[in-house]
């Protein structure tokens, strides 16, 4: 992504075409139901799919840390199913949660940090 440019925009956008009685907005409200994601967000879901998924086995956690993690995988294996909301919500929780996990969960808390600016337009 980096160098890319890439703006991911969620929320209303509005283009007036000239004159008078120009009537009409477009709602987006982000990807729900069987929508795609742009490749760079999935791609970004799927590397912290995959941490969070090995955060979850690893022994070392205490296992209350290891079962809360484990509750966040439907969202982040399937976010084009669910709504913007829930992605946000689901991040907030793993940034905390691996930002108190330290070092072993770096690579985690770097991915769901880069997630959330894009999808908050930061």
């Amino acid at each position: 992504m980096s160098g890319s440019g890439s703006r991911f925009h969620f929320g209303d956008n509005v283009t007036v075409h000239g004159g008078q009685g120009n009537i009409g907005i477009q709602h987006n409200h982000g990807p729900a139901g069987d929508q795609a994601l742009p490749p760079e967000l999935a791609a970004l879901f799927a590397q912290l799919t995959v941490l969070v998924t090995e955060l979850a086995r690893d022994a070392r956690l205490p296992e209350e840390d290891r079962q809360s993690l484990q509750e966040t995988l439907p969202v982040l294996s399937d976010p084009a199913g669910q709504e913007r909301r829930s992605w946000r919500n689901t991040l907030h929780l793993v940034a905390g949660l691996t930002r108190e996990l330290g070092e072993v969960a770096a690579p985690a808390l770097g991915l769901a940090t880069q997630l959330l600016a894009l999808i908050s337009g930061r």
